[in-house]
C-alpha cells in the first residue's frame, strides 16, 4: 500500500476514534450534583448556579451511596457534587447517618466510584460544618482512601 494511502487511513480512524468522540460528547453534564430531599429547598435553583452539571434529587427510600453509584454506571462525570445535611463529624442522608464508627460499612460502595469517575476529578460536599471536628476530616480521609478521589468540602 502506498504511504499517503496509509496516511489518510490512519488520519480517518485518528478522526473517528479521537475528534468524533469529543464533539459527541459536547453539550453531555460534566459534574453530577447529588440533592438530598431534606436539603431541596435549600439548593433549589442549583440548576441555575452550577452550568454543566447533571442535577438528580436522591430518592426518599434505599442507600443512597448505590442510588449515587447507579447514577455513575449511567455516565462518565467529572465532579460530583453532594448537597446533603451534615453536622460536625456527620454525613446524614434521609435513610443512614456516616459517621467514623460505621464508614467502614460503606467502603465497597464508596470503592466502586473509584471507576466511576474520571480521573483527575474532585468530590464537593456542600457542608458548613462537617469538618469542624476531627471527626469530619476522619470522614473525607476514608472517602478519600476508598474512591481514589479528593474530596473537597465547600460551604
Amino acid at each position: 500500500m502506498r504511504p499517503i494511502i496509509k496516511i489518510l487511513k490512519i488520519s480517518i480512524l485518528s478522526f473517528q476514534l479521537i475528534i468524533f468522540p469529543a464533539f459527541y460528547l459536547k453539550g453531555q453534564p460534566s459534574g453530577l450534583a447529588v440533592i438530598d430531599p431534606l436539603v431541596g429547598n435549600e439548593f433549589k435553583n442549583i440548576t441555575g448556579k452550577d452550568t454543566g452539571l447533571k442535577v438528580v434529587t436522591l430518592p426518599d427510600e434505599g442507600n443512597p451511596i448505590k442510588f449515587i453509584t447507579g447514577e455513575l454506571k449511567k455516565s462518565t462525570y467529572s465532579d460530583i457534587h453532594l448537597y446533603m445535611l451534615t453536622k460536625p463529624g456527620s454525613i446524614i442522608f434521609d435513610e443512614i447517618n456516616i459517621i467514623p464508627d460505621n464508614i467502614q460499612e460503606y467502603s465497597g460502595d464508596f470503592s466502586e466510584w473509584k471507576n466511576l469517575i474520571k480521573p483527575g476529578s474532585e468530590i464537593v460536599i456542600h457542608s458548613a460544618d462537617l469538618t469542624s471536628v476531627p471527626e469530619g476530616l476522619f470522614l473525607i480521609r476514608k472517602i478519600m482512601e476508598y474512591t481514589g478521589k479528593s474530596v473537597i468540602v465547600k460551604e
